[in-house]
């Protein structure tokens, strides 16, 4: 089996773990709920609990992300809840990423002007 470079491990990101991560960066820990009402309002289609934890635990699995239990003051009646953060290595490869992702913006911009000035 070939060993996976950095690049790899940077573009194996998606764009809803980026949408999450991303979130969780403007925050210091936020619960399920908490990032899908930061995620969804004005998004085309609403991201439910469904799609939300399976791709949290995609992103704990990739160590870019860590969560921890609530303390038991914090229960409200409901079940305990489970926070999320990001790691360092999370935050370095999502930056990574970013760049990537605007580059090739940038490049496609560029296509654009370069098609549009024939």
């Amino acid at each position: 089996m070939e060993k996976k470079s950095k690049n790899d491990e940077i573009l194996n990101i998606s764009t809803l773990e980026g949408d999450i991560l991303t979130v969780l960066l403007t925050a210091r820990e936020l619960y399920g709920l908490e990032i899908l009402e930061k995620l969804n309002p004005g998004r085309p289609i609403s991201l439910s609990f469904g799609s939300l934890y399976p791709t949290l635990n995609r992103l704990e699995k990739k160590g870019f992300i860590e969560w921890r239990w609530g303390d038991e003051q914090e229960r409200t009646g409901g079940a305990r809840r489970k926070y999320y953060k990001v790691t360092g290595l999370g935050a370095n490869v999502f930056n990574q990423w970013q760049i990537y992702r605007s580059q090739l913006a940038m490049q496609a911009a560029q296509g654009q002007t370069a098609l549009g000035s024939i």
